[in-house]
């Protein structure tokens, strides 16, 4: 669905106020007013108290030039990006490029849900500890990626691995194409900055209740956050982290908190959020840290290609999603080596051919 901003213009003009008075009625700046009319979508509370204050429905703020079949993409941005018009469209138009794929592939199977918990801080936590079992995170530690793409394998997602388009201000976005759950990631991104964003998607993935079609809940991508922070940080392990840092001069509060980040591969802003639901007042600058730390890891994309040996690449593939790469196997005899190559988002890094075959040698190991 395309974001209709001007409409806002047409209605404050109907209804003969200013675009001041409507953010002070809205709570909001009158820049970010500005910004809703210029393309960027509201957050999901400030559309509703759109809704209400011209009492009219969501879908008129909203153009639905899109198949059902796709629906709009849930994003959580990296860092302070907004989401806009631009980057919902460039995502769903990447997702298209799969609606044939998907179509074709009619089983989706028996998909894990969870329903009818709320939002609640009981709800997160239990979810948190169902999240990781079903990764088999071992112990109160930190997952590694791996664990995350065990997850998302265990939840019935396929991921996808792509070089996004530069609007897509995003590390990965979750959508349903013909009903099967994908997960777009982005080959950019660092391993430690990509745990998080997963972890978050498979929440989005399992609450299939709460689906709303501008795909904007402020309140649920919180959930989600939270959910995610308690399966990232599990309770125990924050409170060990803080109990050995709690006393120690600042720059040794930070080079522990880069040691334990090194050890079990995390970065620390999450790790820092959780330190301080224990002690809200407790504040460091890891900026610097969490940056040097994540030179020290590679990006889910020099994983996948840094051996650039087509075997070496099938074999990494199947690995990190399996559930993708059987999809693409079962129609393997009806794609040609470009369409392979653009589906696998290779086709300027590796010759397809060669990844067919690749394919064809796992298709005949029953992969």
């Amino acid at each position: 669905m395309e974001w209709l901003g001007e409409k806002i213009k047409e209605l404050i003009k109907e209804n003969n106020i200013s675009v001041v008075k409507l953010a002070e009625k809205a709570g909001v700046s009158r820049q970010t007013v500005n910004d809703w009319i210029n393309g960027q979508v509201p957050k999901g509370s400030h559309l509703i108290i759109l809704c209400k204050l011209f009492n009219i429905n969501p879908d008129y703020f909203f153009k639905n030039e899109f198949n059902d079949s796709i629906t709009v993409p849930v994003h959580r941005t990296r860092r302070a990006a907004k989401v806009t018009a631009g980057m919902q469209k460039d995502a769903v138009n990447l997702a298209k490029e799969y609606d044939l794929l998907f179509r074709n592939d009619a089983d989706v199977g028996i998909l894990p849900v969870m329903r009818g918990y709320g939002r609640i801080e009981k709800t997160i936590q239990k979810v948190a500890k169902e999240l990781r079992s079903r990764a088999g995170i071992p112990n109160d530690l930190p997952p590694s990626y791996e664990h995350t793409f065990t997850l998302m394998e265990n939840l019935g997602i396929k991921i996808i691995f792509r070089d996004f388009p530069q609007k897509i201000k995003a590390y990965a976005f979750y959508t349903k194409i013909h009903n099967h759950r994908v997960v777009f990631v982005n080959i950019t991104t660092n391993i430690l900055d990509l745990i998080f964003p997963l972890l978050h998607e498979s929440v989005h993935a399992v609450r299939d209740e709460y689906r709303v079609n501008d795909g904007f809940d402020e309140e649920e991508e919180l959930f989600c956050d939270n959910v995610s922070n308690h399966v990232q940080f599990p309770d125990e392990y924050v409170r060990m982290v803080y109990a050995v840092i709690k006393d120690l001069k600042p720059a040794m509060q930070i080079n522990k908190l880069k040691s334990f980040g090194e050890q079990y591969s995390h970065a620390l802003f999450g790790l820092m959020k959780r330190i301080q639901d224990i002690d809200p007042v407790f504040a460091l600058g890891i900026g610097g840290a969490d940056t040097n730390l994540k030179k020290r890891f590679p990006t889910i994309g020099e994983i996948l290609f840094g051996e650039k040996e087509p075997r070496d690449y099938i074999k990494i593939l199947a690995e990190l999603s399996p559930l993708f790469v059987r999809t693409i196997i079962g129609q393997l005899d009806g794609l040609t080596d470009r369409k392979l190559g653009e589906l696998l988002g290779i086709d300027t890094v590796m010759d397809g051919k060669l990844i067919k075959e690749e394919l064809l040698r796992l298709k005949k190991a029953d992969f």
